[in-house]
C-alpha cells in the first residue's frame, strides 16, 4: 500500500505555513492576481485545494475540476501556458477569476509523479518572460520543499517498514487491506485486495472501477450500511457477493470502519473510509454444500409418503419425518428422544407384542418375508393399521434401526381417489391428458399391420380468454360441460360416431377414431364425416342468459401412422400450426375452421426438422435482400431475408421452415447467421465506399436466448461494422406481450448503436407507449394498409395518422407491400419516408443486389 502517492500532497500538513509564505511572497512577483496550491486526482479531475496566499480565504475541501485536455497535458509539461478560467469548473470562492486566466505549475515527488499543481490566476493570456521565469522558480521551491520535508519526516523509514510488513502479513493471511480518502477520491488497497478485485497492479484506481465489481443491488445495500454506520458505531461487516475484473464470482467478507467529522453545521461528514477484505468463496462454497445435502436429505425424508424412523439399540426414537404427524398425529419432536413403546401396541390381528419392543425379532422377520403389518397408537389413543419394514445402518460406529412405516387404512379407498382424480378432468367428468396417455400406450401394443392408419382430431375453442373476461369462469365451465355432453350423447350414447373423447387443457377435446384405414384418403374422408358431424350435434349455438351464444372452434384432424403412434408425437402433431387447410364447400363456416394433417405432412416436417440441424454446416443457407427506396427513387437501405436451398427438397419457404425452426430452437443459429451474411455485404460495401444500411429481422426467440446479444454484438465488431449500419426489425407483439427480459435486451442493443425498426405495424396490440418506452426509430407500416389505400379514404387517413404520429416521435416510417404506382404516390402523400415492395423490387440475389447499390454510387 504506497501511502506517499502522487496525491500525497492533500495529506501533508507540516509544511502548509512555509508554503503559504512561498505563495504570499511570489503573488506580487508573478503579478497574479491569486495564487492557489492543490493536490489532484488525475482520474476525475478534481483538484482539492490545500493552501492559498492571504488575500484568499481557503474554504475546507474547497475543489477545482479540470477539463479533460489539461488532465491530459500534466505528465508532458512543468509549466502550462495561461488558459481560460471559463474551462475549470471553479468553487464559489474562485468565480471572481472565471473572466481570467490560469497557469499550470506540476509538483512532483521523487519518482517524477505529478503530485499537486500550483494554480497562478493571471489577467493575461500571455506571461512575459519575466513572469514565466518567477512562476518556473516558485514551481521549484515548493517541489523541494515538499519533497525534503518527506525525506526528513523522523516517520518515513518506519513507515515503510510497516508498509511493507503489513503486505507480507496480508499475503500471508490472505486478507487485503484498503483504504478510500473522501476528499481526494484516492483509493490504495494492498496486493492481496488488488489480486481479489482482479486489478492490476497501476498507481491510481478509480472507485468505479471497484463499484463494478458488484451487482447495483449490492451497491446500494453497501452504500445504506455506510449511511447507518455514520450515526452508529461507524464500522460494519458484511458479506458480497462480487465479480472480478476477471469474470470470477467470489464471496467476500468486507470489514469497513468510518472516519466522520462534525461540520460547523453540526452535520456529520465522512472523510476516510478503510478496513480489511478477505476471499470466503471456498468457506462459502463448502458450508453452503454441507448445507444444502442437509436441507437435501432433510427434504427427501419429509418427502416419502411414509413415516421413517431411527432407533437406537435402547429402543430411544432418534429421528423422525414429518410424515409421523400425518399418520399418527406426533409432532417429530413429541417422538424424539422417547421410547418407542409409546406408539407400540401389537401386530395386526394377532397377540403377538409390536416387533418395536423386540428390534431384533423385527429385523430377522422383515428379512425373510417383507413388511409385517401393526397397529400402531395415535396420538388420540386409536389404533392405526400400518405397514413396518425394518432394516439397519450404521452411523458413527453405532448401529441403528430404520423404520419405515406407511398407513395402509385407506389405502385402496385413497388409490381409487387418486386415481380418479389423476384420469378424469374436474369441470366435465371426461377422461383427461393423462388418460389419454395410457390409452395411447394401451392402444400401441394392439397390432395394426393391416390397417396401418390412424385418425385422431382436436376441437378447440377459440377465444376461450375473451369469454372467460365477459361471462366469468363458472359461466365457461358450465359451456364446457354442455360440450362435453354433447361429445357423449353424439359418440358413445347414440353411437352415431365410434370415438373415444377426451378433455385436455383448458378448452381442447382429442377424439379417436376407432376405426383404423388401409389407405390415406379413406382417413381423409372419415375425418371430413366426423368435422361435419362435430359440427352439426356438438357445435350448435348455446343457450345462454336466454340468448344463443356460438361457439367459435377450430377442428384439427391428422392421420397418423403406425410408426408415430406415440403420446408424445401424437399431441405434438395435434398442437402443431396446420401445413395446409381444407377447403371443402360442405364445411366451410364463419365460426368453425377445419384443417387436416396429411401422413405426408407428418413426414414432410420431420425430414424439415431433422434436416435444419445440418442447414448451415451444408452451406444450404443464402440470402436475398430487397431494397427500400427513399422519395427520390434512391436506395438507402435494403432487408435481408432468409432462404433455405434444400438438397432434395429445393427451395423450403421460409413460412415453413421458419415456424419449425423457432420450435426446434434453430432459430437463434440462424439469426446470428444471417448476421453474419449482413455484415459480410456491408464489409464489402465499405471497401468499395458503398453508403448503405442493411435491416435484418430478430424474434422474441432470439432475445429470449441469454447468450444472443452477447454473440450478434460480437460478430458485428469482428467484421469492424459501424452498429448504425444494421436496423434490427423486431414484431409488434414481441415487444408489447414479451417479458421484461426481452425489452432490456431490445434497449442493450439500441445503446449499442442499432437501430430498431417495428415490422408489420399497426396489426399487432393498439396499445402504443412502448413508442415511448422503448428506443424505437422506425415504424414500418403493414402491407393490409398500403393495399387498402387504392379506393379507401378511411384508411389513408389511417396511414397519414400513423405518419404524423411517427413525425411528432422523431420515428422513420417505411411502406411495406408498395405494388401499384397509385400505392406509392398515395403513401408519399400520407407522409412515409421510405418504400419498399415487389412494384420497386422483388427480393433478389446478392450479384443482383450489389449491381444496383454500385450503379447508384456517386
Amino acid at each position: 500500500m504506497d501511502l506517499r502517492s502522487e496525491r500525497m500532497l492533500s495529506t501533508v500538513r507540516t509544511t502548509q505555513r512555509s508554503i503559504a509564505d512561498l505563495l504570499n511572497e511570489n503573488r506580487a512577483k508573478t503579478e497574479a492576481l491569486s495564487i492557489a496550491l492543490a493536490s489532484i486526482n488525475p482520474n476525475s479531475g478534481r483538484a482539492t485545494v490545500v493552501a492559498t496566499d492571504k488575500n484568499h480565504t481557503l474554504v475546507d475541501a474547497e475543489s477545482i475540476v479540470f477539463p479533460s485536455h489539461v488532465l491530459l497535458m500534466l505528465p508532458l509539461t512543468p509549466l502550462s501556458a495561461p488558459i481560460p478560467a471559463s474551462e475549470f469548473v471553479l468553487p464559489q470562492s474562485f468565480t471572481q477569476f472565471a473572466d481570467n486566466h490560469i497557469v499550470v505549475a506540476m509538483i512532483r515527488d521523487m519518482q517524477n509523479e505529478v503530485m499537486g499543481v500550483v494554480l497562478i490566476f493571471v489577467s493575461n493570456s500571455v506571461l512575459t518572460a519575466q513572469q514565466h521565469d518567477y512562476i518556473d522558480i516558485m514551481r521549484q521551491k515548493i517541489e523541494v520543499c515538499y519533497q525534503y520535508d518527506l525525506i526528513r519526516h523522523p516517520y518515513s523509514d518506519k513507515l515503510s517498514e510497516q508498509l511493507s510488513l503489513l503486505e507480507e502479513v496480508s499475503a500471508i493471511s490472505k486478507v487485503g487491506a484498503w483504504e478510500l480518502d473522501r476528499a481526494t477520491g484516492v483509493f490504495a488497497a494492498t496486493e492481496v485486495t488488488r489480486n481479489l478485485l482482479g486489478i492490476r497492479r497501476v498507481k491510481s484506481v478509480n472507485l468505479n472501477e471497484i463499484l463494478d465489481t458488484m451487482v447495483p443491488s449490492e451497491r446500494a445495500a453497501l452504500k445504506y450500511k455506510v449511511f447507518k454506520a455514520m450515526k452508529g458505531e461507524r464500522q460494519f461487516v458484511r458479506h458480497i457477493d462480487l465479480k472480478d475484473k476477471q469474470g470470477r464470482t467470489k464471496n467476500v467478507k468486507l470489514t469497513v470502519f468510518l472516519q466522520v467529522q462534525r461540520i460547523e453545521s453540526g452535520a456529520l461528514k465522512l472523510t476516510r473510509l478503510f478496513g480489511v477484505i478477505q476471499d470466503e468463496t471456498d468457506v462459502q462454497r463448502l458450508s453452503d454444500s454441507q448445507h444444502d445435502y442437509t436441507d437435501y436429505v432433510v427434504s427427501l425424508l419429509n418427502s416419502v409418503d411414509s413415516i421413517v424412523l431411527s432407533i437406537d439399540e435402547n429402543g430411544t426414537i432418534l429421528s423422525a419425518n414429518e410424515c409421523v404427524t400425518k399418520v399418527l398425529g406426533f409432532e417429530p419432536d413429541d417422538l424424539i428422544g422417547q421410547d418407542v413403546k409409546l406408539i407400540a401396541t401389537k401386530v395386526q390381528n394377532s397377540d403377538i407384542p409390536s416387533y418395536f419392543l423386540n428390534l431384533d425379532a423385527g429385523l430377522k422377520i422383515c428379512a425373510e418375508g417383507g413388511a409385517v403389518r401393526e397397529c400402531l397408537r395415535h396420538k388420540n389413543g386409536k389404533r392405526i393399521s400400518c405397514e413396518v419394514s425394518f432394516t439397519t445402518c450404521i452411523v458413527h460406529e453405532q448401529k441403528l434401526v430404520v423404520a419405515t412405516i406407511r398407513d395402509v387404512t385407506t389405502q385402496r379407498y385413497e388409490i381409487e381417489h387418486y386415481k380418479q382424480l389423476a384420469l378424469t378432468d374436474a369441470v366435465t367428468g371426461l377422461p383427461n391428458f393423462n388418460k389419454f396417455e395410457h390409452y395411447l400406450a394401451e392402444k400401441a401394443h394392439e397390432d395394426k399391420s393391416a390397417k396401418p392408419f390412424s385418425v385422431f382430431m382436436r376441437v378447440s375453442v377459440s377465444n376461450i380468454k375473451e369469454y372467460e373476461d365477459a361471462f366469468g369462469e363458472p359461466t365457461i365451465d358450465y359451456l364446457l360441460r354442455i360440450l362435453a355432453s354433447r361429445f357423449v350423447r353424439t359418440f358413445e350414447t347414440n353411437n352415431s360416431g365410434n370415438a373415444s373423447v377426451f378433455k385436455c387443457d383448458s378448452a381442447n377435446f382429442f377424439l379417436h377414431l376407432h376405426q383404423d384405414f388401409n389407405e390415406e384418403g379413406q382417413s381423409i374422408n372419415a375425418a371430413k364425416a366426423y368435422a361435419q358431424l362435430i359440427q352439426e350435434q356438438v357445435l350448435a349455438p348455446i343457450t345462454l342468459h336466454n340468448s344463443l351464444l356460438t361457439i367459435e372452434t377450430q377442428t384439427i384432424s391428422c392421420t397418423v401412422p403406425d410408426k408415430y403412434f406415440s403420446f408424445k408425437k401424437i399431441r405434438e402433431l395435434l398442437s402443431r400450426k396446420p401445413l395446409r387447410e381444407i377447403n371443402d364447400s360442405n364445411s366451410a363456416s364463419l365460426t368453425h375452421d377445419y384443417f387436416h394433417i396429411n401422413a405426408s405432412d407428418i413426414e414432410r416436417y420431420n425430414y424439415i426438422k431433422h434436416s435444419l440441424s445440418r442447414a448451415i454446416s451444408n452451406n444450404e443457407l443464402f440470402v436475398q435482400l430487397q431494397p427500400q427506396y427513399n422519395g427520390q427513387g434512391r436506395v438507402i437501405s435494403s432487408e435481408v431475408l432468409l432462404r433455405w436451398q434444400h438438397p432434395h427438397l429445393g427451395v423450403v419457404k421460409p413460412s415453413e421452415f421458419i415456424p419449425i425452426a423457432e420450435e426446434n430452437e434453430f432459430i437463434a443459429e440462424f439469426g446470428l447467421w444471417v448476421c453474419n451474411e449482413a455484415c459480410r455485404l456491408l464489409s464489402d460495401c465499405q471497401s468499395q465506399h458503398i453508403d448503405i444500411k442493411l435491416s435484418v429481422n430478430i424474434s422474441a426467440k432470439h432475445l429470449a436466448r441469454a447468450d444472443f446479444v452477447s454473440k450478434f454484438v460480437g460478430i458485428v465488431n469482428r467484421w469492424q461494422i459501424p452498429h448504425s449500419k444494421l436496423t434490427l426489425e423486431l414484431t409488434e407483439g414481441a415487444l408489447i406481450r414479451g417479458v421484461s427480459i426481452i425489452q432490456y435486451r431490445v434497449r442493450e442493443l439500441a445503446e449499442q448503436g442499432f437501430s430498431l425498426s417495428i415490422d408489420d405495424f399497426g396489426i399487432g396490440d393498439s396499445n402504443l407507449n412502448y413508442l415511448q418506452d422503448l428506443p424505437i426509430k422506425e415504424l414500418k407500416v403493414d402491407r393490409v394498409f398500403i393495399e387498402a389505400l387504392e379506393g379507401s379514404q378511411q384508411k389513408t387517413l389511417l396511414v397519414t395518422s400513423i405518419c404524423n404520429m411517427a413525425k411528432a416521435l422523431h420515428l422513420g416510417t417505411v411502406a411495406e407491400g408498395i405494388e401499384t404506382t397509385l400505392q406509392l404516390d398515395q403513401a408519399k402523400a400520407c407522409g412515409c419516408s421510405a418504400f419498399q415492395g415487389y412494384y420497386l423490387d422483388k427480393p433478389m440475389n446478392v450479384e443482383d443486389w450489389f449491381k444496383k447499390v454500385v450503379g447508384q454510387k456517386v
